[in-house]
């Protein structure tokens, strides 16, 4: 067994966080060491123990790739939520070591896995934060799956993360095709599943007493399938929404009926590789137009004539807009349309899929100053970073 010694750090925390420890070759030893029993920061000198920990319970790596290990044993005094931490930025002393961490309830020989993590801090250290309850031991076990440099850790005691409001519970639905949404198709304010082929949009409506009511429409050939992007809105106002289908040679449109019970096939004749598709009022008439982000070429739009009547245009149009995303080579990956400066009117985030050093690699933000002008603004908002 090996003394732990503290970090000069120490020196600068208060008194009630100074706690002995001995560091342990293997499990047996830390249970018969004494225990951390509150919190603190300590020091391993080394990962150097004869004892691997086993079962593993952090990810990346089994015991096989291991040699040593460090071992604890931690008896606290009081039920806290526990955060053990050798994050690089608060433990700067720990920048350019890379840990790995397994905590265990039960005994030696029997351990059972709580909680582990490899890399949640910065520079590839570890955070892992569990529930501990006052006088159980828990098992802290450092591995070598990437280094035996020493290192130090904080273990602090405080209250959990706030509960959500909310829990989920699996169900198991049946849907037909690949290419799958989650949206209200019949303006009930539930959501629900859409999953479709090039010959049916098959829907699974939710119940308002929980459950789902499958059915299958038939639709005529979609010349494009949602390979790469499906997105949906009410085009025409009729309150059931359409679908969109963003392929990677072109667009098509399903329009529902006026009860939701079939749809209707239009399909334009322009190549466009769909990569992310939107529906959103691009020209504030209060019209719901349609935007596809289009990988190899200027990103491609289509205007609504308060009707359902859809024009497309590309690139550097006259039209309002005027061209959002023109870069001949494309390299337009994923579009968010959002208020980012809260005039009401929405805004375009297009974020590029390469990279690198050429314009049509950069990250853009089209600004709206609501009549239908934008402005790429990235340049002075540092969103060309990619």
């Amino acid at each position: 067994m090996k003394n732990i010694t503290y970090s000069l750090l120490l020196l600068l925390l208060p008194s009630g966080l100074l706690w002995g420890q001995i560091s342990s070759d293997t499990c047996a030893d830390a249970a018969t060491a004494t225990p951390i029993t509150g919190p603190g920061i300590y020091s391993v000198i080394a990962i150097d123990g004869s004892e691997i920990p086993d079962p593993i319970c952090a990810e990346n790596g089994t015991s096989s790739m291991l040699e040593f290990g460090e071992w604890y044993r931690y008896t606290p005094t009081v039920s806290s939520y526990i955060t053990i931490s050798t994050d690089s930025n608060i433990l700067t002393q720990n920048s350019g070591i890379d840990t790995r961490v397994h905590v265990y309830t039960g005994s030696c020989g029997s351990l059972v896995c709580l909680a582990g993590d490899d890399d949640s801090g910065g520079g590839f250290t570890s955070i892992v934060g569990f529930d501990v309850v006052s006088g159980e031991t828990y098992y802290i076990a450092w591995d070598d799956r990437w280094d035996e440099s020493g290192f130090d850790f904080q273990l602090s005691e405080g209250s959990p993360p706030p509960i959500g409001p909310i829990s989920f519970t699996s169900q198991t639905v049946a849907a037909t095709g690949s290419d799958r949404g989650v949206v209200d198709m019949n303006n009930d304010k539930l959501d629900d599943l859409v999953s479709v082929t090039d010959t049916n949009i098959n829907i699974n409506y939710q119940l308002p007493g929980g459950g789902f009511n499958s059915v299958n429409i038939t639709t005529s050939q979609a010349d494009h399938i949602p390979s790469w992007s499906l997105a949906a809105g009410d085009i025409d106002g009729n309150g059931y929404n359409d679908l969109l289908y963003g392929g990677g040679a072109g667009v098509t449109f399903m329009y529902a009926n006026s009860d939701g019970t079939a749809f209707t096939e239009q399909s334009g004749s322009d190549y466009v590789f769909s990569q992310r598709s939107n529906f959103i009022d691009i020209n504030n008439d209060g019209a719901l137009d349609a935007f596809v982000c289009h990988d190899v070429a200027p990103n491609v739009y289509y205007i609504n004539d308060g009707s359902g009547n859809l024009t497309f245009y590309q690139g550097a149009s006259t039209a309002v807009p005027k061209g959002l995303g023109t870069h001949t080579s494309g390299g337009n990956y994923g579009t968010v349309w959002v208020d980012y400066d809260n005039d009401r009117d929405m805004d375009l985030f297009i974020a590029k899929c390469r990279g690198g050093d050429v314009t049509h690699k950069w990250n853009e933000l089209w600004q709206n100053d609501g009549s239908g002008t934008y402005t790429n603004v990235a340049d002075g908002s540092g969103y060309y970073s990619t």
